[in-house]
């Protein structure tokens, strides 16, 4: 049986779901630290509005709206990436292969991002929170796609990553 899939359309749930966990895991992180919003805040400051030292006392509405919209448009973008490259895999075993190392480029390239912005952020922005975001962030949207498409597991079990 063959399914249609629209790639705008799962690929936008796919990124709303990450950018959902994202926001989901930092802002219970900042309820933790009595501090709601703190993250996008901070992040809005400095990433979209050129700041280089961020306000840390006050949240800044403005910051906080702009980060948000930015981050949703992000992870869309990246969950259409994704999500093209899921289709495609189904039939080319070596794109199996990229979808890991997919994975692989989106942690390290969001470490390398804090890690260059955490001297911006007068180390308020945790280095060590954004691994552990956007891992679960990568499992939910793994998720998702892998339950949505039946026809990939069943390639990945005839021929994992290419040969």
């Amino acid at each position: 049986m063959r399914h249609h899939h629209s790639v705008w359309k799962e690929g936008a749930v796919t990124g709303l779901l990450g950018a959902f966990t994202v926001a989901v895991w930092f802002l219970a992180l900042d309820l933790i630290n009595g501090r709601p919003l703190f993250t996008p805040s901070v992040l809005g400051q400095i990433l979209l509005l050129g700041r280089t030292g961020p306000e840390a006392q006050t949240v800044h509405t403005a910051a906080v709206l702009l980060y948000s919209v930015f981050h949703l448009l992000a992870f869309v973008l990246f969950g259409l990436l994704v999500t093209k490259l899921v289709h495609l895999a189904v039939n080319n075993p070596a794109l199996r292969f990229g979808l890991v190392m997919l994975f692989v480029v989106f942690e390290l390239f969001f470490w390398g991002f804090t890690y260059v912005f955490f001297t911006g952020t007068r180390e308020l922005f945790p280095r060590g929170a954004v691994l552990v975001a956007n891992t679960l962030a990568a499992i939910v949207m793994a998720t998702y796609l892998w339950r949505r498409h039946p026809s990939l597991r069943r390639a990945l079990r005839h021929e994992p990553l290419g040969s």
